[in-house]
């Protein structure tokens, strides 16, 4: 395993500066000359225009765990030049593609939610468990007549308790309804806009919003479902949700569904070199120190982990 420590965040600053005269068209010939001595100076401000570049080449395999929010922060200065509409640094071009992002409403007015790398648990007032996973956002709304989670984004495990007065346990998602049948259960908001649903014990039925039909899902299986369709019910490999006790529990999976979950609970995001995307890994990884998890993963899988920054990151053979 080989980790590459970052190059020093003004030095990339200043090199992404010159970046961006250098692609805006408007550097002069005394600036270029200026530019040329600058990268002359130190071995590091060569080295960060490398960098720079070839991270920039990556960009289009980037992953749709990208958090963007911590390169907005440190990044700021680029607020103005993003009007420009270049593609100049890699900072920009990353900022470029959210240009036009939705904001994300439906979070904002969440009851419930976690941080990045955060796992909670909640007792509900029935006595049901709720736990969720990173990044997850939740309103819960008990009445008289039902009990019931609407999940917004993200992943949560219930282990419902039961009910004096016998109201129905739902789960509210963007395809569907879920009905618990006393049981344990986790259900996530794929990126694919799919809902995916892992039963542990006893059973829950599927109701999705565009359609008559109904499926139950028994204990041991799972399925993923829109608002139309339902998948084929699998058999579950774990048989328990592993993530709730912060642990990711892994049999011989792609390295590069790996990696993704988890950046579930990392801000920042990677490149990961297509050749070894499919390197099939076997392992336990902590949830709560994922650089950590990322270099056991490397020193088992002969991987090279370069940071960039502490959120960018390039994964390619050793």
């Amino acid at each position: 395993m080989i980790i590459k420590h970052p190059i020093p965040e003004h030095i990339l600053d200043e090199a992404t500066d010159w970046l961006v005269l250098l692609h805006s068209g408007e550097m002069t010939e005394p600036q270029f000359q200026q530019f040329e001595q600058w990268k002359a100076q130190n071995q590091t401000h060569a080295l960060a225009i490398k960098q720079i570049e070839k991270f920039t080449n990556g960009l289009s395999h980037l992953p749709n765990t990208f958090q963007h929010e911590n390169l907005v922060q440190s990044k700021k200065r680029f607020n103005s030049t993003l009007n420009r509409n270049m593609l100049l640094g890699f900072s920009t071009i990353i900022l470029l593609g959210f240009t036009l992002y939705t904001l994300p409403w439906n979070e904002w007015r969440a009851g419930q939610h976690t941080k990045v790398g955060q796992i909670k648990t909640l007792i509900l007032e029935d006595g049901s468990k709720l736990v969720l996973a990173s990044n997850s956002y939740i309103n819960i709304n008990f009445s008289e007549k039902m009990r019931k989670i609407e999940l917004i984004n993200g992943e949560i495990f219930i282990q419902t308790a039961k009910d004096k007065r016998h109201r129905p346990f739902l789960v509210e998602t963007r395809n569907g309804q879920l009905e618990a049948l006393g049981t344990q259960f986790t259900v996530r908001q794929n990126n694919n806009h799919k809902t995916k649903i892992n039963v542990y014990q006893h059973a829950v039925a599927i109701h999705p919003s565009a359609t008559s039909e109904s499926k139950i899902i028994h204990q041991g299986q799972r399925a993923v479902f829109g608002d139309k369709t339902i998948s084929k019910l699998i058999p579950l490999k774990n048989q328990q949700p592993y993530w709730t006790q912060h642990l990711l529990v892994v049999e011989q999976w792609p390295l590069k569904k790996v990696i993704s979950e988890l950046y579930r609970y990392k801000h920042g995001t990677y490149v990961l070199d297509q050749s070894i995307q499919n390197t099939q890994v076997s392992g336990v990884f902590s949830l709560d120190n994922i650089q950590q998890s990322l270099e056991t993963l490397a020193y088992s899988n002969q991987l090279e982990l370069t940071f960039y920054t502490p959120y960018l990151l390039n994964i390619d053979k050793k």
